[in-house]
């Protein structure tokens, strides 16, 4: 095991690295700035005369980035090949108190004060403080040594951001952005700002809708500086929410499929109807089968990035930069791995940015050059960087990664991920494993069975009504993969609460009495109608007693409003009948609420007795008026001439 003066470590607690020259030219210096973070040992540097840095030399790098690392944990011995001490006063101290070191180096043994390499390549360097011969604080770093003149194709590096986050739909229709989700926004807008022409960006597109439909008015600014921030960076427009293909595609959802990423595409040209986008790319963040690819394949897709959390069912690959291809119904298709040796360092948080970039630009650097030691072109690999969830957790870190590397446009190449290039027919083809799509059929299931009482109503609502364009949204983001079941219960449960209540909103007074005065009327029924939206209905009215010439009628009620049905009705016979009252949807299939009763009190037989007793004072009269012509006609009779008799 290495002593502990000799143990690299890239982080010191008393020793901080916040500059150097990464990429040392031939015949070019070294150069350091270092911050002593402990007051006492400053002032005993300061004092002693013995106290010296040791800026020391280790061997080239042989074995590719894993030595790198090995060098970095301790796992692999520091040997120094040359050193070099300065004292106090070959040192600067800067006026911000932090101390400047200053070597030259030359790759030819001169017997000067020259740091001396062994060629181009990647080596590390050791720096630290000695007093008394004896370490007291040291740190390991890492340098490039580069001849310019030497023309090489450069190795494409991507830096890719995913951004997802939880559903920023509420079961109550609401946003919400979570701070956690606005902290991940902010890093990636400050990211964007200094880097976004070197970078492939996807946000999730329903955060892009949270954000521009949210009521809080920081979410809308924090929206336009994304905006403003992404510059040039190509957008990869992805699915609406996160929804996997492989169970799609096995499970017959390729409409609700083709839906999602529809919607994605769209809401990204809301947002911004100039970007520049990828279709042809898809991130997939969860494991892929034939069924998945296939239906990618069928929207499109010719390139597929497996984030960390899809690669890992491949298996283990020993150099995730070597070029790959997947292929379905003849249609090749080019596969790139995120290189799982960098996910954790660009998934945790580092106190020392600079520090940390050097490290993980050395890997890469180192990574390039074995695959050149053993014959290989780098031009034709490629090494994608992002974190574990595909977000910015240290833009610092990225930034000066990004910054380093891009001094060395002869070795590597930041780029973008448009214009792939198709896959070589000789790539690694890995084979797909079958995957489980049993969470994934339950929760369809649930979401079909939803959807079926939503198009119930379709006859009824029109289909211009706002509350079509909330339940499809409400479905979509249903279906998120990254939605957790008992928040999809709170949709359900929340949704068919809404249902049960527009069912029940077209109403009418139930234990109303109607009067029919004849024998034909009319019934004068007044709905009402509670919901935001007009609706059309059906309505069927039965009773025993009485005869309707429309038993059924339909009318559509005004939102907030009411409308007056009108029946013809005949009575069969007097009484007090019940009479029932059901309202369907338009089309008849289902019926609205409960059944309502309300009562008719015919009273036809009063009308037939005014019209005996009509009947009867017109033979009286007529009697009366036959009675009086006969009186009349007697009283001729006894004074005619021929009859009266004399006296």
């Amino acid at each position: 095991m290495p002593t502990p003066a000799a143990q690299a470590a890239v982080e010191s607690s008393e020793l901080t690295l916040t500059a150097q020259n990464f990429h040392i030219y031939t015949s070019g210096n070294l150069r350091f700035v270092l911050t002593l973070n402990s007051q006492p040992l400053i002032d005993e540097f300061l004092s002693n005369p013995t106290a010296v840095f040791r800026v020391s030399l280790g061997q080239k790098i042989s074995q590719g980035e894993k030595q790198v690392r090995a060098l970095n944990t301790g796992t692999e011995e520091f040997v120094a090949t040359d050193s070099l001490d300065l004292t106090i006063r070959e040192v600067t101290r800067r006026s911000d108190g932090q101390f400047e070191l200053i070597t030259l180096s030359t790759d030819i043994p001169s017997g000067t004060r020259r740091i001396e390499f062994n060629g181009s390549g990647i080596y590390p360097v050791r720096v630290e403080v000695l007093i008394d011969n004896v370490s007291q604080a040291a740190l390991l770093t890492f340098v490039n040594r580069y001849d310019p003149s030497r023309e090489v194709r450069p190795m494409p590096i991507n830096v890719v951001v995913a951004l997802d986050s939880p559903i920023t739909l509420q079961p109550d229709g609401s946003r919400l952005i979570d701070q956690p989700t606005r902290t991940k926004i902010e890093k990636l807008i400050k990211l964007l700002t200094l880097d976004s022409s070197r970078m492939t960006v996807q946000i999730s597109p329903e955060l892009i809708d949270g954000l521009s439909r949210s009521s809080n008015p920081d979410d809308q600014s924090l929206l336009v500086q994304l905006v403003a921030a992404l510059g040039s960076a190509p957008i990869v427009p992805g699915p609406y929410v996160q929804f996997d293909p492989s169970a799609a595609n096995a499970n017959k959802q390729t409409d609700q499929f083709n839906s999602i990423i529809e919607k994605g595409i769209t809401t990204w040209q809301q947002v911004l109807p100039s970007i520049r986008t990828i279709s042809s790319i898809w991130f997939a963040r969860k494991p892929l089968d034939e069924n998945g690819l296939d239906l990618l394949v069928k929207a499109g897709v010719r390139s597929v990035v497996m984030m960390p959390t899809s690669s890992a069912a491949l298996g283990e690959f020993d150099n995730a930069a070597r070029p790959y291809r997947l292929e379905s119904n003849d249609v090749d298709i080019s596969l790139h791995l995120v290189d799982k040796n960098y996910v954790d360092q660009l998934s945790t948080p580092t106190k020392n940015a600079f520090s940390s970039a050097t490290y993980l630009a050395a890997q890469i650097l180192a990574q390039r050059r074995q695959i050149e030691a053993e014959g290989g072109t780098p031009a034709l690999r490629r090494v994608v960087l992002t974190s574990r969830d595909g977000s910015v957790i240290n833009e610092d870190l990225i930034h000066e990664t990004m910054l380093i590397l891009s001094r060395v446009p002869q070795q590597v190449a930041l780029r973008t991920m448009t214009n792939l290039p198709a896959p070589r027919l000789d790539a690694y083809k890995p084979a797909l494993s079958k995957v489980n799509i049993a969470s994934f059929v339950e929760r369809a299931t649930k979401i079909a069975d939803l959807r079926k009482d939503t198009e119930k109503l379709r006859s009824t609502i029109s289909p211009e009504a706002t509350i079509w364009q909330d339940w499809n949204e409400r479905l979509l983001v249903m279906s998120s993969d990254s939605m957790t079941d008992a928040k999809r219960d709170e949709f359900i449960s929340a949704t068919r609460d809404q249902l049960k209540k527009i069912r029940q909103s077209v109403t009418l007074q139930e234990g109303t009495t109607f009067t029919l005065g004849s024998r034909e009327s009319t019934l004068r029924l007044d709905l009402q109608n509670s919901s935001d939206f007009a609706m059309t209905v059906q309505v069927q009215v039965i009773s025993s007693k009485l005869r309707f010439k429309n038993e059924i009628a339909t009318i559509q009620i005004p939102a907030n409003g009411s409308n007056e049905l009108v029946v013809d009705v005949v009575a069969l016979s007097n009484g007090l009948f019940p009479v029932e009252v059901k309202i369907f949807t338009a089309d008849g299939l289902s019926q609205l609420g409960k059944k309502i009763e309300v009562s008719a009190r015919v009273n036809a037989l009063a009308g037939l007795g005014q019209v005996v007793t009509g009947v009867g004072l017109l033979l009286l009269a007529t009697w009366w008026v036959a009675h009086i012509r006969r009186k009349y006609r007697k009283k001729i009779s006894k004074n005619h001439p021929v009859l009266r008799s004399k006296p």
